[in-house]
């Protein structure tokens, strides 16, 4: 009794000392270290096509900081290449923890703020940040609440409207609910 407990014991140990020799020797994966970089350059893309119109003075300052970026993700990709194709690492989509992952609050987010951007120009700036707010606070608070969650919303998105389109006379994009305003206030 006494000698198969120490035997599994020591067969546990040596698993588990293989286990992390295993851990040490695999290649690290540099696939989550170039999510920040690509999306780094694809709002840096999309940055220049919305500064055609402004003035030159802010256009060149726009460039230089885009074209720093520019040089710094390049140089980041260069490095990441170099490493791989060293085989010193390894650039996998490991499907096993990707799919879990997908299914959590924090993607829906990510899916709503993406939404967000897409209907404010149809929407309005008013509108679209009302359902933003409301639909962002039902998702992470799991649905609770709902009346307090809208009244939030519509605070925040008065308080936007006030601040950045009133007082700072902001070009934001105008909906329904701005058009309305405008004829009101006048």
């Amino acid at each position: 009794m006494l000698l198969s407990t120490v035997r599994q014991g020591l067969l546990f140990w040596n698993s588990n000392m293989l286990e992390k020799k295993n851990e040490k020797d695999a290649k690290p994966n540099v696939l989550g270290e170039l999510i920040i970089p690509v999306f780094g350059v694809v709002f840096t893309t999309y940055y220049f096509s919305t500064i055609i119109d402004s003035p030159w003075t802010a256009q060149v300052n726009a460039v230089m900081v885009g074209l720093v970026l520019f040089l710094i993700c390049t140089i980041f990709f260069i490095r990441k290449s170099q490493v791989i194709k060293l085989n010193q690492a390894r650039i996998v989509l490991e499907y096993k923890r990707f799919w879990p992952a997908i299914f959590k609050k924090q993607t829906g987010f990510i899916a709503i703020t993406v939404g967000y951007l897409l209907i404010i120009e149809y929407l309005g700036y008013t509108l679209a940040t009302i359902i933003f707010f409301f639909l962002s606070m039902s998702l992470l608070d799991g649905g609770r609440h709902k009346i307090v969650k809208l009244a939030l919303s519509l605070t925040m998105a008065a308080i936007g409207y006030v601040v950045f389109i009133l007082m700072f006379e902001t070009r934001l994009p105008l909906g329904f609910i701005e058009l309305s305003l405008r004829e009101v206030l006048r």
